[in-house]
C-alpha cells in the first residue's frame, strides 16, 4: 500500500485527544474524515506517533497514511489548506519507500511545557498560571534527579496498565524567562500521563511544597509523590525524532503567548543522542532578562 508521512500541527483546546473514540472530537477523527472525503478513497490507515491527551497540543506530531491508491501530494496538501479547521494543520506530507510505523520506529520524542507566572486573557489556552512564587532554581535541580534510567510509575497515571514502567529520561530542563517558565523533557517514550505529573512534581517542588531530594523518594517508590498533574493546556508534543532526520530540537520559545517579547531566539537544540545522555543536553539561549536552569 501506498503509504505517506505527514507532519501534523493542532491546538489540542477541543480535541478529545488524538485517538478515534466513540464519542468525541479527535485529532485522528477529523483529520480521517477530511482525508476521505478530499482524496475519495475509503479504508484509509492513520497511525500517530503520540497519543496525546485532551487538550495537549502539538506542534510536530508524526502521522503515517496508508491508502489504497497513490496520492498527488501538492494537490491534496492544497485541499487540506482548504478543508481542515482552523485548529489543526499538515506542515508537511511526503511519500515514503519501504515500511515505517510512527510510533515503534521513533528514537526520541519532545515535549514542551509552558507555566506563566501571572494571569493573561490570552494564556489560558496554551500555559498554566501558578499563582505563587516558584522558585526555578530548585526545579532544575530537581529535574536533574530525573534525567537516567528510572521506574517513572509513581510518576505516572496509575490505570495506565503498561506492562513496563522504567524509562530513559535523556533530558529534562528548565528554562526561566521572568513571565514565564519553559520545561522541555525528551525521552525514547512515555508513560501515560508522565509529563503532566513530572511537570507537576517540578512545580510543588518550586513552591516549597517539596524537596529536589525528594525526587529519589518519588522514583523509588518510598516516598509518596505529589498527586497534581499539570494541566493540559499547558503541554506540546513538540518533536518526534527518527533515524535519519535533522537531530535538533526547535528553538524553546513560547509559543502562542502574544503578551510575551523576547529581544534575543534562543538557537536551535541539538537533540541528546539516546542512551548518551547530558545533564545540560544542549545550548539554549536567552530571552529577554530570562535565567536558563539546566537540569
Amino acid at each position: 500500500m501506498p503509504t505517506y508521512r505527514l507532519t501534523v500541527e493542532y491546538d489540542g483546546t477541543k480535541f478529545a485527544g488524538w485517538q478515534v473514540q466513540p464519542q468525541g472530537r479527535t485529532v485522528q477523527g477529523v483529520l480521517g474524515d477530511v482525508l476521505r472525503r478530499v482524496t475519495g478513497q475509503n479504508g484509509l490507515v492513520l497511525r500517530g506517533a503520540g497519543r496525546t491527551d485532551a487538550g495537549v497540543h502539538a506542534l510536530a506530531q508524526v502521522v503515517s497514511l496508508e491508502c489504497r491508491e497513490p496520492l498527488a501530494v501538492d494537490r491534496l496538501l492544497a485541499d487540506l489548506e482548504r478543508t481542515l479547521p482552523a485548529d489543526l494543520a499538515v506542515r508537511e506530507l511526503r511519500p515514503l519507500q519501504g515500511s515505517f510505523h510512527p510510533r515503534h520506529d521513533a528514537v526520541l520524542r519532545s515535549y514542551r511545557y509552558q507555566i506563566a507566572r501571572r494571569r493573561s486573557a490570552f494564556g489560558k489556552r496554551c500555559t498554566w498560571w501558578v499563582r505563587e512564587p516558584i522558585d526555578t532554581r530548585a526545579m532544575a535541580a530537581a529535574a536533574a534527579r530525573m534525567v537516567g534510567r528510572h521506574d517513572f510509575a509513581a510518576l505516572s497515571r496509575r490505570d495506565s496498565g503498561q506492562k513496563s514502567t522504567v524509562v530513559v529520561v535523556e533530558q529534562c530542563l528548565v528554562v526561566d524567562l521572568d513571565e514565564l517558565v519553559l520545561v522541555r523533557v525528551v525521552a525514547s517514550h512515555f508513560l501515560w500521563g508522565q509529563v503532566r505529573r513530572m511537570v507537576g512534581a517540578l512545580v510543588a517542588v518550586g513552591r516549597g511544597e517539596a524537596r529536589p531530594d525528594d525526587v529519589a523518594g518519588w522514583l523509588s517508590g518510598a516516598v509518596e509523590p505529589p498527586d497534581d498533574a499539570a494541566p493540559a493546556s499547558g503541554l506540546f508534543l513538540e518533536r518526534v525524532l527518527y533515524r535519519g532526520d535533522p537531530q535538533v530540537l526547535p528553538p524553546l520559545v513560547p509559543v502562542g503567548v502574544p503578551w510575551f517579547e523576547s529581544e534575543t531566539v534562543p538557537r536551535t537544540e541539538r537533540a541528546p543522542r539516546a542512551g548518551a545522555r547530558s545533564s545540560a543536553g544542549g545550548g539554549v539561549g536567552r530571552g529577554r532578562r530570562g535565567r536558563v536552569s539546566r537540569s
